[in-house]
């Protein structure tokens, strides 16, 4: 049950850092839908695999690769549904305890926070960046062989 309410709070922030972001109306579905994929995806690998770094990665990538195919749908750049989607995949609350550990001189911890804030910083830039990747070679192949007939 705790998963079910983290994932509707999940596409709620989506949605509310579209509508701060100024997405149209009409694509708020696929904004909702994109953080639903974020959200869904991060709890179900983290739940199978654990660890920080491979179930954001791979959320992040799903993300992206849903954002790209909702671009493609709405005619619009793919940042409108990325940026907001991924909101719900930044490690907020690890930011803020290793604020909260470096201001209460605890080093140890907030080292530890710190490091788990970057590296779940890093594991959503490779996510997004491989979705990217592979829609570039995608759309490449798919030209080459439209030329080619």
């Amino acid at each position: 049950m705790p998963y079910v309410i983290k994932i509707i709070a999940g596409v709620i922030s989506t949605v509310g850092f579209g509508i701060i972001f100024r997405v149209k109306p009409s694509k708020l579905p696929f904004v909702a839908l994109d953080g639903l994929i974020a959200c869904v995806s991060y709890f179900a690998l983290t739940e199978l695999i654990g660890g920080d770094f491979i179930p954001n990665a791979i959320a992040a990538f799903l993300t992206a690769f849903a954002a790209e195919i909702f671009a493609r749908i709405c005619k619009a750049p793919t940042t409108v549904f990325l940026l907001p989607g991924c909101i719900a995949l930044v490690p907020g609350g690890t930011l803020y305890y290793a604020t909260s550990n470096f201001l209460s001189q605890n080093y140890v911890d907030a080292a530890k926070y710190l490091l788990t804030t970057v590296e779940v910083g890093v594991a959503i830039g490779a996510g997004i960046i491989i979705a990217s990747l592979l829609r570039i070679v995608v759309f490449k192949l798919i030209f080459k062989n439209r030329n080619k007939t």
